[in-house]
Order: structure tokens, then sequence, then C-alpha cells
């Protein structure tokens, strides 16, 4: 007897996707590589991600104090010099760059501008840019 094939109901082939569910996530972000680049940063912030995370979990454990600061310290380095650097960039050609919220704080800032980086609500001299229009 030949098999009845299963038709998937209306529910199935509307049910999001693992990653759509992933991205839906409170602590998830969501990036569009258009560059080469950001595949590479892509992938080394997922590392860096669990690799920072294991530090923090494991310090006064398996990991001391006086081991784990210099770590610390020279990660927030990097962090800032690669801010430095997409700032300056950003600068030279003219792109609006506005720091993500934790960079204005790990620099101390007074100023009310950080952001989650994309751009948003941005005060340019085209006055207030909203979320639907960055370019």
């Amino acid at each position: 007897m030949p098999e009845k094939k299963q038709e998937a109901s209306h529910a199935e082939i509307n049910a999001p996707s693992h990653w759509e569910i992933l991205a839906r996530e409170r602590n998830a972000r969501v990036i569009m590589c258009h560059t080469p680049d950001t595949y590479i940063l892509t992938g080394l912030a997922k590392s860096a991600d669990r690799a920072m995370r294991a530090l923090r979990d494991r310090v006064y454990t398996t990991v001391t104090s006086e081991e784990a600061e210099p770590l610390f310290h020279e990660y927030n380095e990097v962090v800032l010099r690669l801010h430095q650097i997409v700032e300056k960039i950003s600068g030279k050609l003219d792109i609006r760059y506005r720091p993500p919220r934790a960079i204005v704080t790990m620099l101390g800032s007074d100023e009310k501008e950080g952001g989650d980086g994309d751009g948003a609500d941005h005060e340019g001299p085209g006055g207030k840019t909203s979320k639907t229009k960055l370019s």
C-alpha cells in the first residue's frame, strides 16, 4: 500500500523557527552582515560572550580576582579601542555613529547620548532621525 503523505497544518506552516524564537529573547541581538568584516566580528563576539561569562562565573572559584582583574581591564580596553576606530571611520566618511550606552557609560560621559548603536533618534543636522529612516 502506498504511504499517505501527511499534510502540514496551517499552524505548523506558520510556526516560528527556532531562530525566530531566539531572536525574541530579551538578551538576543540580530545582526545583518553586509561585509565580511561583520562576519568576523559576530563570530568573535559570540566567543567573547562565552569566555567573559565563564570568567565572571569562575571568579573566586577557579580564577582568583588577581588573575581576572587584568583580563577584564584588557578586554574593556580593546572594546573601547574598537569604539574609537569605528568613530574615526564614521567621522571620516560622514556616517552617523552613536556609541552604545555601555560605551558611553564606560567612558564616564555625562552626556545623555548613548543608544543601542543603531543611530536611531539621533539629533543630526536635519533634525531627529527616526528608527525607520537611518540612511
